[in-house]
């Protein structure tokens, strides 16, 4: 406190004292007049009044910086940088949480001009993909690195009036070596610079409570307040620990060497100021998958949650074919009966935190399976219950068509890709078999990033991959893969694809401007003859509206026709082993089959459907013979009928079903633009873009 403020407070205490003297003799004096209780009152007044005057003076004092900064009509900058949005919150809520706050994002801010004025400036920093920063921090984080590196800065003057604090954001899931590392640089440029660290960089996991993330404003103030210098710490010997690490690893790729100094570093700063959680300790009880918070997400909605780490959901086209309206693309390319499908996962942990994940992060994340496990029996009898509590509240639904509600309580087929990786469930061989034994047919999607799991994975009925991009660089900004050797899992899950008998899908997710430019066209061919899947689903990206956690709009989603021109595309380069067999307009999707197994020796039908209850009597007889009777996806073939192939005028709308149309209110700015499509083709390559870029920005000078 100043030695002003410690004045001020003090000849208001002293005035405290006097109001309580004065009072009291007041009252004393009362006595005779009998007019005590009214003296009472009229003393306790002025005391309180007192006090409220002394609080305000002690807090006036204790905060000379942002009442200094009140006097002046100055803010206290909370300077962002944001890709999905989150990063913006947690600035806002700081920027309350302090007086004269005010959140600013770091593409905007002009701090060239102006950090070097500043009195007090947060930075709340997210760590990106491999480690970086947002796309609108970076030119802030490399300008101040510049300066730190610049032999004219003055480096223990240039910010030297400046009193900064970092929150920095990240996923411990990516690992100690890349956990907030763009925060720590930001932390370390700007105290090199000379400006006043008001406290340790605050950590902030991805996975914390929003109470802990509302109570950073809180946190923010009180260092604010504290007005007091830290440093980070420094441990003996750390020069010859980095020497030694070094060469330790000499012998390793740089990016090793890199990765193994950066997680020394972060060992070094051991007493930092962390929000999230602690790691357990060895022999704990090991936890739900699923926090409060989460669990309230996703219940929120629409998921049913079962047990610790499982969750079933009804299916929009489940709710449509009750109704008569149509089913989902399986139902086109593989004859399932939409209305007897259950959506469920048994893990609601992922292990990539995709651009398009239609669930919007809601989700827990990990790279390895460390939470409770539940029993696969009661995991599937749960699903089946609860599945089946939700289609008894279709009933009186108008249109919902009898016969279908009854025969909807027969769960027949089951998508194990509701959210999340299935197959890191420890016990998903076992699940599977509860499933089977009820003759529930199984789609099983997996993100491929547990080759291993997808080796010992028994005979299902159809096995997933997706198949998000061609290159590595090109899989590392859609996928946003927790490990480190991403491509190596995801390649390696392609070759075990391979080796499964049974039938396998490679699933594309098109993406405008991410995955779908004509020079990967090359890379996916070379990806579909490494894993050489029976099938290949090829379909757009599905918009949920805006989200935290992407910030994907309307344009990145491809008209079908795109899709279709993709998927010829695609099928070119394959050499003629595979075809356009079938396509669900609705759903902007479309289906690839290899020849010599789909094909019919006619050359002309497609035998894309399955024989469900021929599967089950050849799962039947693989389980008792130990494995020793295997089968093949040829063993279960089921013709695909007329109006579900490739360029069918039902264009994959099965005809015993009524199109249904939502009414929709026109405008005149809706007729004005009706007729307006985009041209058909294939996306420009990204090295076109560039080039387009380029030639805007020298029209524009």
């Amino acid at each position: 406190m100043s030695e002003t403020g410690r004045a001020v407070a003090v000849g208001v205490a002293a005035a405290v004292g006097v109001a309580a003297i004065l009072g009291w003799k007041g009252v004393l004096a009362a006595r005779e007049s009998g007019a005590v209780e009214e003296a009472i009152e009229k003393a306790a007044g002025a005391v309180r009044d007192a006090a409220e005057a002394t609080v305000k003076a002690v807090n006036a004092a204790a905060t000379p910086l942002l009442a200094k900064q009140e006097d002046a009509g100055a803010k206290t900058k909370v300077v962002y940088a944001t890709t999905t949005g989150t990063a913006k919150r947690v600035a806002e809520i700081i920027a309350e949480g302090i007086s004269g706050g005010e959140a600013v994002s770091a593409d905007v801010y002009s701090f060239a001009d102006d950090l070097e004025d500043e009195a007090v400036v947060i930075f709340v920093m997210p760590t990106w993909t491999d480690g970086d920063a947002p796309e609108s921090g970076q030119p802030l984080l490399a300008w101040l690195e510049d300066m730190v590196q610049d032999f004219r800065v003055d480096k223990s003057r240039f910010l030297g009036k400046v009193k900064f604090a970092v929150v920095a954001l990240g996923s411990r899931e990516y690992g100690k070596g890349l956990f907030c590392r763009t925060g720590w640089r930001l932390d370390e440029a700007v105290g090199k610079l000379g400006a006043q660290r008001l406290c340790l960089p605050i950590l902030v996991d991805d996975s914390d409570s929003r109470a802990k993330i509302d109570n950073l404003g809180g946190r923010v103030r009180a260092a604010i307040e504290r007005n007091e210098t830290v440093a980070l710490p420094e441990k003996p010997n750390r020069g010859q620990r980095r020497k030694a690490m070094l060469e330790e690893t000499k012998a390793s790729p740089l990016d090793d060497q890199e990765d193994r100094v950066n997680e020394m570093m972060l060992d070094d700063m051991e007493d930092i100021v962390v929000v999230g959680n602690t790691a357990a300790e060895p022999g704990a009880e090991r936890p739900d998958m699923v926090t409060s918070s989460q669990r309230k997400a996703l219940t929120k909605e629409g998921y049913k949650i079962i047990g610790t780490h499982s969750a079933v959901k009804l299916c929009r086209w489940t709710k449509h074919q009750l109704r008569g309206r149509g089913g989902c693309y399986k139902h086109t390319f593989y004859g399932i009966t939409s209305y007897q499908c259950m959506e469920a996962t048994p893990s609601l942990a992922c292990a990539n935190k995709c651009v398009f994940c239609w669930r919007h992060h809601k989700n827990p994340v990990g790279r390895e399976w460390r939470w409770k496990e539940d029993e696969p029996d009661v995991i599937v009898e749960q699903a089946v219950d609860l599945h089946c509590n939700m289609i008894k509240q279709m009933k009186g639904v108008p249109g919902v068509k009898p016969e279908r509600l009854q025969e909807a309580f027969n769960v027949r087929h089951c998508a194990l890709s509701l959210v999340g990786e299935p197959i890191m469930y420890p016990r998903i061989n076992e699940l599977i078999d509860e499933l089977h034994a009820r003759q529930i047919s199984t789609f099983l999607v997996t993100n491929a990033q547990f080759p291993d799991a997808i080796r010992n994975l028994q005979p299902v009925t159809q096995l997933y991959v997706s198949v998000d991009a061609a290159t590595k660089d090109a899989l590392k900004e859609v996928d946003r893969p927790l490990f480190k050797d991403f491509w190596e899992r995801f390649t390696g899950s392609l070759e075990s694809l391979r080796d499964k008998g049974q039938r396998t899908v490679y699933r594309l997710t098109l993406v405008k401007q991410w995955n779908m430019m004509e020079d990967e066209l090359d890379g996916y061919a070379k990806l579909i003859e490494l894993g050489q899947p029976d099938l290949i689903e090829i379909k757009a990206v599905t918009y949920c509206g805006k989200s935290d956690a992407s910030n994907l709009t309307i344009e990145n989603v491809p008209w079908h026709e795109e899709v279709r021109m993709f998927a010829e595309a695609i099928c070119k380069r394959t050499n003629g082993a595979y075809g356009t067999a079938s396509e669900h307009v609705h759903s902007c999707c479309t289906l690839l089959a290899r020849k010599d197994i789909y094909l019919a020796p006619d050359g002309e039908t497609w035998r894309t459907w399955i024989d469900y209850d021929r599967f089950h009597e050849l799962v039947a007889e693989y389980k008792a013979s130990n494995g020793e009777k295997k089968f093949t996806s040829r063993d279960y073939l089921a013709d695909t009928p007329e109006w579900a192939v490739w360029g069918a005028p039902e264009e994959g709308f099965d005809p015993v079903e009524s199109r249904f149309r939502k009414a929709r209110k026109s405008t005149a700015d809706d007729a004005s633009t009706a007729s307006v499509r985009p041209p058909v083709g294939l996306p420009p390559s990204k090295a076109r873009l560039a080039r387009e870029s380029k030639n805007l920005e020298d029209v524009a000078e």
